[in-house]
């Protein structure tokens, strides 16, 4: 009987816990699901690159997605079990709520591991994997992420402006076959050089290509400027060409940590994945009063109740940016300030559910 109780409660919240996940992952890709596709189709990035980065991309949202999804799970479960009755039921069989718990205890663990993996592959699949993914496109397509009319840093360094982009592939100035992207009315400004005064190129047209690895712009009748004070410096020309190879950075362990900003991020993550960890653990046991008190206030009493905790999470995060910046003192406790004003309310709220019952 107690068994066959446990099976019961787990696959009442097992069913809208893994339908929250679908649905809210999805909402939350849908925008980079369409730009995706525009790559695919307009931009002739290939379809496994494409997948590759989607794939990429999932455990990040896995990792917002499942305390939110267990969350509405734990709130379902509980309103419907309390909404038909169930639960007197159970207490007349003898069976008290505590007990019920070992279920939800258990689920809540599972959950929270199963948020900690997801933090673990976002931060194995960070920044560097996506710069991988990233230089892989623009050998493919060295005109993907460029838009009209609008700056874009194509290279730590170098910015490029263009009032006209066209992607086809076709030639380069000099006839070679090439995948090249045609540049209208060129502003470039190249501060690679950090000991050097920086260049501002203006052109009338350009390609930016791609060839064997190597990226490259030919521009077309224009100046550069540079300014060293106190001199001005102007050189007109006819044709002009920049060569770029990308690679990818592999800082060392040592000189990442000698950068103030790049260890406080550092920080920032892991504690964000711990606390995400935690606040998993906690919607589990907070959805079970606020999925009996939604029980009173009709069909949309839970869906209410769970997007209210989501919108007051985010707020509390936000919170915690406010009164924890990044260039403050400690940072990294702006991911905790949401789980230090909803464990007591949980408890609150949990025990006076528990002493009603």
């Amino acid at each position: 009987m107690i068994r066959l109780i446990d099976r019961y409660i787990f696959k009442e919240m097992l069913s809208p816990f893994l339908l929250g996940i679908l649905l809210l992952t999805f909402l939350m890709l849908l925008h980079q699901i369409v730009r995706l596709t525009e790559w695919v189709s307009d931009k002739g990035i290939s379809l496994f690159t494409v997948s590759d980065l989607f794939v990429r991309m999932l455990p990040s949202f896995f990792l917002i997605t499942i305390p939110m999804a267990a969350a509405f799970a734990t709130i379902l479960a509980f309103n419907r079990l309390s909404s038909e009755n169930e639960l007197i039921a159970i207490s007349c069989a003898g069976i008290t709520l505590s007990r019920i718990l070992r279920s939800v205890f258990i689920f809540s663990i599972i959950v929270a591991l199963l948020t900690l993996l997801m933090g673990n592959l976002s931060a194995h699949w960070g920044a560097a994997s996506f710069k991988s993914v990233a230089i892989r496109m623009l050998k493919e397509r060295i005109g993907v992420g460029l838009e009209t009319s609008r700056f874009t840093e194509i290279f730590p360094g170098l910015m490029l402006y263009a009032e006209s982009i066209v992607h086809p592939t076709g030639v380069d100035p000099k006839g070679n076959s090439v995948d090249a992207t045609k540049l209208e009315h060129v502003f470039i400004y190249d501060g690679r050089l950090r000991q050097n005064p920086p260049h501002v190129i203006a052109a009338k047209s350009g390609f930016l290509m791609s060839n064997e690895g190597v990226i490259g712009l030919e521009l077309q009748d224009g100046a550069i400027h540079t300014h060293n004070h106190p001199i001005d410096q102007r050189i007109s020309f006819r044709t002009y060409s920049l060569k770029m190879r990308p690679s990818l950075p592999k800082p060392s362990v040592l000189e990442m940590g000698r950068n103030g900003q790049e260890t406080a991020r550092i920080k920032m993550a892991l504690h964000k994945k711990y606390s995400l960890t935690y606040a998993s653990f906690l919607f589990c046991f907070l959805g079970i009063p606020l999925g009996m008190i939604s029980g009173k206030r009709g069909s949309l009493g839970p869906f209410v109740a769970g997007i209210a905790l989501i919108v007051l999470y985010y707020a509390l995060y936000k919170a915690g940016d406010y009164f924890f910046p990044f260039h403050g003192n400690a940072p990294e406790w702006a991911a905790w300030v949401p789980n230090f004003v909803l464990t007591p309310i949980t408890i609150c709220l949990f025990s006076r559910n528990l002493e009603r019952n």
